[in-house]
């Protein structure tokens, strides 16, 4: 899916629903898709794909950070909601 409105709307979701945070992750790594879902579009991110994973921290006790697949499109949709959201860049 490469469709930047819906793909947009898709990350404004996933912000209001808690499955991605309006914040820059902790880390972020770039690698052929694994075939686990995208966090925003709920498509597989396939071997023939760019995933990323992004790693935030929790805002539990939890040691764990939690972490997140995503396309590059489904990845910079969110980048540009996030940034709206937070009032900031993620320079």
């Amino acid at each position: 899916m490469n469709n930047q409105p819906e793909l947009r709307r898709r990350a404004r979701e996933a912000i209001a629903n808690g499955k991605l945070p309006a914040r820059l992750p902790v880390r972020t790594w770039a690698g052929k898709g694994g075939g686990a879902s995208c966090i925003v579009c709920s498509f597989p991110v396939n071997a023939h794909e760019v995933e990323y994973e992004l790693e935030f921290e929790t805002t539990t006790f939890s040691c764990t950070p939690g972490t997140s697949r995503v396309h590059v499109h489904c990845f910079e949709a969110w980048q540009s909601e996030a940034t709206l959201e937070a009032g900031t860049t993620f320079d």
